[in-house]
């Protein structure tokens, strides 16, 4: 497909998407789901043709990925994508060969998934497209929208900032980078499930109830989520009763478009690792530092340096002229280095969804999934939606110990939590 917007069919992997097919294997792609569930049940013809609508306006989305001599690239789909109906565990591992969409759409009962391949978005780019493909369905299914509010129309044209690498935009040397040299994390091991099997635990509480607790610590709800999880994690270290104890490490993620002005479809995140030494600590104590290290962290001087790091690697001249099976070595390694062993856990909270008031009838929830880790046996995220917040785990090792004492926690300081889980407290 010619696409308007550019000027042949392919282009390039955004900064921070180089990564992802260079550090895949055979039993790990970095895939993630963005879902909504229904008040009724998915009509799959209706769906198909929402996806149809929709997807022109997404042309980042519209892509399959292809080996290049020195990196590899996007190449457009002529084809239109089909919606599938899912019948195996969340986040299983996507095709990257031959010319299919490295994205896939997914229908169960109530629900419609988004999965992705991490190198065409992160978690805003995904929601987006989700809120916009679950609006055309339910206009298709009789919704009149008056109002669409941040949801981005299907029949508007795409502009050239929504697929921008806002990495490269953004770069500025002289402004510094950051050090990637930290040891490595505290991590929370057990007995390995089967290939392809995910275990999914949700806990939904309402919104305000956790607002307020958060606030009673003197914490945002990102804070004290991410300082309730370390907890867990440094309370469970001390059980073990090892002689060396490693630090325990909540990596956050930071949407960088908050800081820095973009509106791209593509990634533009930045991360960072909070620390807490492996000692005897009050909750309290650990919440007082959570928000002293996020605090430092989430500033317009970190992001700066963590964009700078980021594209400085990919400029060195050697690494620019070096064919791609060398650049994948040493990507991989790199991320084998600075990747998932320098942290416990991931917390990634997209935030509070919103859509237009009369979707209220349609849309009961919406669900936030990150698939199995490379070396991680953990992943964690939030999402909130009319008043109702869902936080939800997933884990490929049959120990169910991390949500158990998290949400354990969530009781004890007073919040209401309803469990909900794919397979059973396993411990």
């Amino acid at each position: 497909m010619q696409n308007s917007m550019f000027d042949k069919e392919w282009f390039r992997l955004d900064n921070a998407a180089k990564i992802y097919p260079a550090a895949r294997n055979n039993r790990w792609n970095n895939v993630f789901r963005m879902s909504v569930v229904l008040k009724e049940e998915v009509k799959p013809d209706v769906l198909q043709q929402a996806l149809e609508d929709v997807i022109d306006r997404f042309p980042s989305f519209r892509v399959t990925l292809k080996k290049g001599f020195f990196w590899y690239y996007f190449q457009f789909v002529t084809s239109k994508p089909k919606i599938q109906e899912e019948k195996s565990f969340p986040c299983t591992m996507m095709r990257l060969k031959g010319k299919g969409y490295i994205f896939r759409v997914l229908y169960h009962s109530h629900r419609i998934s988004v999965e992705v391949f991490h190198s065409i978005t992160d978690g805003t780019g995904n929601i987006t497209f989700l809120k916009t493909l679950v609006a055309r369905y339910c206009e298709l299914c009789g919704a009149k929208i008056a109002d669409y509010g941040d949801v981005l129309h299907y029949d508007d044209d795409p502009t050239l900032e929504e697929v921008e690498d806002s990495f490269a935009r953004y770069v500025d040397k002289s402004k510094g980078t950051i050090g990637r040299s930290e040891p490595t994390a505290y991590q929370i091991k057990g007995q390995r499930e089967k290939r392809g099997v995910l275990n999914v635990t949700q806990g939904s509480m309402p919104f305000e109830q956790l607002h307020k607790v958060a606030k009673s610590y003197g914490c945002t709800i990102n804070t004290y989520l991410s300082s309730v999880i370390a907890y867990v994690y440094l309370r469970r270290q001390l059980y073990e009763n090892k002689s060396k104890k490693k630090p325990v490490k909540i990596q956050i993620p930071i949407n960088l478009r908050k800081i820095f002005p973009s509106v791209t479809m593509r990634n533009f995140a930045g991360f960072f690792n909070t620390s807490l030494s492996p000692e005897e600590q009050t909750f309290e104590e650990v919440c007082k530092e959570m928000n002293r290290q996020i605090k430092d962290f989430v500033t317009p001087e970190y992001c700066q340096k963590f964009i700078n790091s980021n594209v400085s690697l990919e400029q060195v001249p050697l690494i620019r002229i070096a064919p791609r099976f060398l650049k994948t070595f040493f990507m991989n390694m790199s991320f084998r280095a600075v990747g998932e062993r320098l942290m416990s856990i991931c917390l990634s909270n997209v935030g509070n969804v919103v859509m237009p008031k009369e979707l209220d009838d349609y849309i009961d929830r919406f669900e936030f999934l990150i698939g199995p880790q490379k070396f991680i046996d953990h992943a964690m995220t939030a999402i909130s939606f009319n008043g109702t917040t869902l936080v939800s785990f997933t884990r490929t090792i049959k120990n169910s110990t991390v949500e158990r004492d998290f949400f354990k926690v969530l009781v004890e300081h007073g919040i209401d939590v309803t469990i909900n889980t794919n397979r059973g407290y396993d411990v």
